[in-house]
């Protein structure tokens, strides 16, 4: 199936908030529904409002957005599927690396999505040029050579009290993350509706300028001009289960065989960015993260509304729609 894809250089450090009121630390990534607020918030931005962009995800939605995941190069990285087990990697130096492994580039990802394994596949990846995943394994030819196309370091800092201007105890990290010059994140957006093109590559070209993430006000979290072009990914044949590729909330039907699935869930929560009020939290909601398995290949998710009962100026939606892949998963 053919999507569009979208590279997003960015132009100085990012910080993407690992869990609220968590300063230290940052993602690699940005998670699908942190996309999509930024793009309700450039909506509004550019064409004045932001109901009908909301209002026409709420039943069948135009686009489905994928999470951003790192490029490095020429290769394009994905989550480590989660039903990857490493009961039988080998002792060896390669197989202690492979169990940190947390993407794969595309020819790898789609090995693994037809139900082959990665520790069956220990050695091939050692050897061959054409599977690769990140940390990456050194091997000889590079040793020396960087294993991740990003740094995340913790930046100290204070905080001045408003009454008097002293730090007092108020020391605290900052973390951030700076991707090397040929490395950056991408988005695939699967177009439902291609009369919606045209605004997707604008609503992501203010994106751009606008930016993303925590510190924008000093320059953070922006992007150079995004990059845009199409990826063909070839579907998994006799495939009875779901790949994920973007966070994830199950509408009610699809709580049906959730527990044989491989998983983890994420707790979101924040604060309303809304031209009306900035202070509110909006409710908290638990997500499935990306690279999650799912038997069944006909999930969809939902646009959850939550609007705190104190908040009346408009509702708010977290973006709970599933981008996927079809795959393979063994029978339990």
């Amino acid at each position: 199936m053919e999507y569009l894809r979208i590279k997003l250089k960015p132009k100085s450090f990012l910080h993407l908030g690992e869990r609220e009121g968590w300063l230290e630390g940052s993602k690699i990534h940005i998670p699908s529904d942190t996309i999509f607020s930024a793009l309700c918030h450039c909506h509004l931005l550019l064409y004045g409002e932001v109901d009908s962009f909301i209002q026409a995800f709420k039943e069948e939605p135009p686009f489905l957005l994928s999470s951003a995941f790192p490029y490095w190069e020429d290769e394009l990285y994905f989550p480590l599927p989660k039903n990857q087990m490493f009961g039988n990697v080998k002792s060896s130096e390669n197989g202690k690396e492979l169990k940190k492994v947390k993407f794969v580039n595309l020819k790898l990802l789609l090995r693994l999505l037809n139900n082959e394994h990665l520790e069956d596949l220990e050695d091939e990846i050692d050897k061959s040029q054409e599977l690769d995943c990140l940390p990456r394994i050194d091997k000889k030819e590079r040793a020396g050579k960087k294993l991740v196309p990003w740094e995340v370091e913790d930046v100290p800092r204070i905080a001045l009290s408003r009454f008097n201007n002293h730090p007092g105890e108020n020391f605290f990290h900052f973390g951030q993350v700076h991707f090397a010059e040929n490395s950056g994140l991408f988005i695939l957006v699967n177009l439902k509706d291609e009369s919606w093109e045209n605004k997707v590559r604008a609503l992501f070209n203010l994106l751009a300028d606008e930016g993303i993430g925590g510190d924008r006000t000093a320059g953070k979290g922006l992007f150079y001009p995004p990059e845009f072009d199409r990826l063909f990914i070839p579907e998994v044949s006799e495939a009875n289960a779901s790949y994920a590729v973007s966070t994830y909330f199950p509408r009610d039907e699809e709580l049906v065989g959730l527990e044989k699935g491989f998983y983890e869930l994420e707790v979101r929560k924040g604060y309303i960015f809304s031209l009306h009020n900035r202070s509110y939290r909006r409710r908290s909601l638990r997500l499935f993260s990306e690279g999650s398995i799912f038997p069944a290949a006909n999930r969809k998710g939902a646009l959850v509304d939550i609007t705190p009962e104190v908040f009346t100026a408009h509702r708010v939606y977290r973006y709970g729609f599933l981008f996927s892949f079809p795959c393979k998963m063994e029978e339990q």
